[in-house]
């Protein structure tokens, strides 16, 4: 198979310029054989009238070498009695005696032209090989050729450095990536790219953009996690020795304890590390079902439930509509989770978290809001980020709660937003593209 693009318009090229090499010639022999039939006829029909006038009774007319003909004409003459009484060159089979004019007779030895008068009381006939016309004409095209074969080999000459020099762009760009770092993600220069290929330089470009935001976003992520990691692995050595050191039964109970909440800890942000890494835009996307929000929206409350209860809050649910999304069922559980279990845990004791879902425009929206102290406008940008939590709180976390919300949100194409919340505290309000809305006949509002 070939595989060069160089090669292979080339050949196409060469391929061209044969063929209208071989047009030419096939023209050029058309137009000969024409001309060869025109200027042979009328040699035929001077000669033949030339004779006529002749004085064809003289006895040394028949015996001498006259007439002097060229071009293989053979010169026929009958009597009145139908004898040949000349014959001019000397061939196995003739024509015989045929019709007045011009005629065309097919023999053993091939196709003949004859031309036929008659004088007194003579015929005389003039008759030519069509073999020798075609001779004539194959010559007279060939030398007609010749021209066109330097002509040609020009002609390929150019082809190859019009199509090396229009190709050379491409070469420098191939040239450009091979010698690469695997972690450069430079645009690719689109100087003298002809603009067949403009369209995939700039598409070439785009995507290095996108691998480099992405490249990026991994080492911050590499670099983040290894630094969240340091501290709960440094604390759990600390605790391990203090465990190894106890003296008595309670200090040693307490630094299990201890241990035991560090690994739990450790755990957690292990596992929303993992969550986080999956929800990259790089992976691979799992399969979109339809998904029920008000399900994702009971799954996360049964997650949520016991924090809620040790601390004696209470999750409103406006069960007024029913709105599903077309999406990854476990990532939206895991975003309704996270959100409420953000809202539940930076809720002080005996309060309250309200969440809804609305439709409008074709989107359906789910909010989440809590009577917490909220978030203000300068933090709201930065939330989202990484391992960032908001100086002065005191729930635990690591950080990586919403910026999980924000990845799953991003990867189904939605929104998501921060404001002040009716109860005094944060409102998250979440934006899908809406799949179906039902309105539902239950009452307005339920406590879970």
């Amino acid at each position: 198979m070939m595989r060069s693009l160089r090669i292979r318009l080339i050949l196409l090229l060469g391929v061209a310029i044969l063929g209208a090499a071989a047009l030419q010639f096939t023209v050029s022999l058309r137009e000969a054989m024409q001309e060869a039939n025109k200027l042979f006829d009328y040699h035929m029909k001077q000669m033949a009238f030339a004779l006529r006038d002749t004085a064809l009774d003289d006895t040394e007319w028949y015996t001498s070498s006259k007439p002097s003909t060229n071009f293989d004409f053979v010169i026929q003459i009958w009597g009145d009695d139908g004898v040949r009484v000349f014959q001019r060159r000397p061939y196995l089979f003739l024509p015989q005696q045929g019709a007045l004019g011009f005629s065309t007779v097919s023999l053993n030895n091939g196709d003949w032209r004859v031309f036929a008068i008659e004088n007194q009381s003579k015929r005389i006939q003039v008759a030519q090989k069509m073999e020798t016309r075609r001779d004539r004409a194959i010559s007279l095209a060939m030398h007609s050729l010749w021209p066109i074969i330097p002509v040609s080999l020009m002609l390929f000459a150019a082809a190859w450095w019009v199509v090396t020099s229009a190709l050379s762009p491409l070469n420098r760009i191939g040239h450009d990536l091979a010698h690469r770092n695997t972690d450069s993600t430079e645009p690719v220069s689109d100087e003298g790219v002809p603009q067949e290929v403009s369209l995939l330089v700039a598409e070439l470009n785009l995507l290095l953009t996108r691998m480099g935001s992405a490249l990026q976003s991994q080492r911050n992520f590499v670099a983040d996690a290894a630094h969240e990691l340091r501290s709960p692995l440094t604390a759990l050595k600390l605790q391990l020795q203090t465990l190894t050191r106890a003296k008595d039964d309670m200090a040693r109970a307490q630094a299990v304890a201890r241990l035991q909440g560090g690994v739990d800890r450790a755990s957690r942000l292990v596992e929303q590390l993992l969550v986080l890494a999956r929800q990259d835009p790089m992976s691979v996307p799992a399969s979109d079902t339809v998904v029920d929000l008000q399900a994702c929206i009971e799954y996360a409350a049964a997650d949520v439930a016991p924090l809620a209860s040790s601390k004696n809050v209470e999750i409103r649910l406006d069960a007024a509509l029913r709105a599903s999304v077309e999406g990854d069922a476990e990532a939206l559980r895991m975003m309704t989770r996270n959100l409420l279990d953000n809202a539940v845990r930076y809720t002080p004791n005996d309060g309250s978290v309200a969440v809804a879902i609305s439709s409008a425009n074709d989107k359906a929206c789910l909010t989440v809001e809590d009577s917490g102290p909220g978030i203000s406008e300068d933090n709201r940008t930065r939330v989202f980020d990484r391992f960032y939590r908001v100086p002065g709180t005191s729930a635990g976390g690591s950080g990586l709660g919403l910026a999980i919300v924000k990845a799953i949100v991003d990867r189904h194409h939605g929104s998501v937003e921060l404001g002040r919340s009716a109860l005094g505290g944060l409102k998250v309000a979440v934006e899908f593209p809406l799949h179906q809305t039902v309105r539902r006949p239950e009452p307005v509002a339920e406590a879970v």
